[in-house]
């Protein structure tokens, strides 16, 4: 029976669907989680916040690749997809507890305005938009200017 002792365990390999935790995560990883879950709080990506979204991280990232952010954002979609209400929160929270260690001062200010245009995108400001807002502004400690009246 020595013999027969299952290895398995040596050759896990990190699958499709395992995706870096919050404090593993990129600059521009975090960045993108934190965006998708303002997208996804209204239910569905339009094409005017994906814009804003790639506008957003060129701004932040001069140096991105618009490959790796593609595929943070469709990591993104599909954990937080996954998640009950109560889990998405707390999610947001590690992210930007993660954002706030990797980014400086400057980039978490201009984070902030471009957030504000980023719910502001597609003309309409959803009450889950407004909850994300807060939860940021509580946690990387800026204000988050948005037009309710939209």
């Amino acid at each position: 029976m020595e013999g027969n002792v299952d290895m398995g365990w040596f050759n896990k390999n990190k699958s499709k669907n395992d995706f870096n935790k919050p404090s593993e995560m990129s600059p521009i990883e975090s960045v993108t989680h934190l965006c998708t879950a303002i997208q996804l709080s209204d239910g569905q990506i339009d094409h005017e916040e994906k814009t804003v979204w790639i506008t957003l991280v060129s701004d932040l990232f001069p140096d991105f690749s618009k490959d790796r952010a593609d595929r943070f954002f469709i990591e993104a979609q599909l954990l937080y997809n996954k998640k009950n209400s109560q889990e998405k929160l707390l999610y947001i929270v590690e992210v930007l507890k993660r954002i706030k260690e990797l980014l400086d001062k400057n980039q978490i200010k201009s984070l902030g305005q471009k957030i504000s245009n980023l719910i502001e995108s597609d003309g309409i400001v959803m009450s889950g938009e407004i909850e994300i807002a807060k939860i940021i502004e509580e946690n990387l400690e800026i204000e988050i200017s948005i037009d309710k009246n939209i």
